[in-house]
């Protein structure tokens, strides 16, 4: 019986990193151990690219990638393009950053797979056009076949997925799905399974861009014992980073120091504070990465 490790999931990122925090945190949340999970970010400023290499060298992702291909935007095209060769999972699971996810939805929308393998794709997500008029029925937990299908979120089988690959990349961005048209031409069903996703309005995020805010969910310090064994340096000294130079626009800085920052109340050790220089013009610059936070 296939679970969740058999699963990749492949989120794309397109509405910044407030968002983009939001939903991996509600994903790790509700999937007990996917098998990749990786991000593909459309224009990321630096905030987005920064918090992902932090992600990845914590092992809290399998990946990412940095582009501006259409192909990521949630409201076009699927996407999945780009996602087969960063993943081997023999389920793709394609989410956008706009979603809040219900618990052990991946589980169950395996488990709904594996036991209607006739259906090529399951949709999570439903689009507002979809909804009919009057008293909303009781929500059951049952695919719905369906002739067209909401992109935001949906699984498929991979090999499904590698006939189709081709046409795929060379397909345009439409509002239309060919991806699903090629399923139904090969005899398999288009499925709806509600209740699993929610859209959330990206502009009401309780998180900013920037600042410590963003690190509002980082673990309180439980005191000095033990303290620097649980912090990771991120960034070796002589390491490039890959961070924007804000005196010439350089996207290549050298790491000469790391110091350890220390909550001022309790003196324990919290995280680190990077001391960067341009390789370009040499002028210095300095990231915090706290990784704990004061429990007061």
């Amino acid at each position: 019986m296939t679970d969740s490790k058999d699963a990749s999931i492949v989120l794309f990122s397109t509405h910044g990193v407030a968002t983009l925090r939001s939903a991996l945190h509600s994903i790790w949340q509700t999937v007990d151990e996917p098998g990749e999970l990786v991000v593909l970010a459309r224009h990321p400023e630096e905030a987005v690219a920064t918090y992902l290499t932090r992600q990845y060298l914590r092992g809290r992702i399998s990946g990412y990638e940095l582009g501006e291909s259409g192909s990521g935007n949630g409201n076009c095209h699927c996407g999945l393009d780009r996602a087969y060769h960063l993943t081997d999972g023999k389920y793709l699971v394609r989410v956008s950053d706009d979603l809040d996810f219900a618990d052990q939805w991946l589980e169950k929308t395996v488990r709904v797979l594996d036991d209607n393998p006739d259906i090529g794709v399951l949709s999570l997500s439903q689009a507002p056009g979809q909804r009919k008029r009057g008293r909303p029925r009781k929500l059951r937990e049952e695919p719905e076949l369906l002739d067209v299908l909401d992109t935001h979120c949906f699984v498929t089988c991979r090999d499904l997925l590698e006939h189709h690959e081709r046409e795929l990349m060379g397909a345009s961005e439409t509002s239309s799905c060919a991806y699903q048209e090629h399923l139904k031409s090969l005899g398999y069903k288009l499925a709806f399974l509600p209740g699993q996703v929610q859209c959330a309005d990206p502009s009401k995020s309780s998180f900013t861009n920037g600042g410590l805010e963003l690190e509002a969910d980082l673990p309180y310090h439980e005191g000095a014992t033990g303290a620097m064994q649980k912090l990771t340096q991120d960034y070796q000294l002589g390491d490039e980073v890959l961070l924007t130079c804000m005196a010439c626009g350089s996207n290549a800085l050298e790491v000469l120091a790391a110091r350890i920052d220390f909550c001022k109340r309790h003196n324990v050790a919290i995280g680190f504070i990077y001391e960067l220089r341009c390789e370009e013009c040499h002028d210095l610059h300095y990231k915090e990465d706290q990784q704990f936070r004061c429990p007061d």
